[in-house]
């Protein structure tokens, strides 16, 4: 895996931590747009992820 995987997955980690801590305070509204973001970075993690299997299971053919 590459730098920008590993800094994606750590993004989405504290992000879903600050969404949980923003619900814990009753800030709701802050916690439902943290949370989207942490979504938006875990779609990519996967999507870079997901395209690098694919670009390999081309290979093997």
């Amino acid at each position: 895996m590459k730098a920008l995987d590993y800094f994606l997955i750590v993004c989405t980690l504290v992000l879903l931590g600050i969404s949980y801590y923003l619900m814990t305070i009753d800030q709701h509204a802050a916690s439902a747009i943290v949370n989207i973001a942490a979504y938006a970075c875990g779609v990519a993690v996967g999507a870079r992820i997901g395209g690098r299997i694919y670009k390999k299971n081309q290979e093997n053919k």
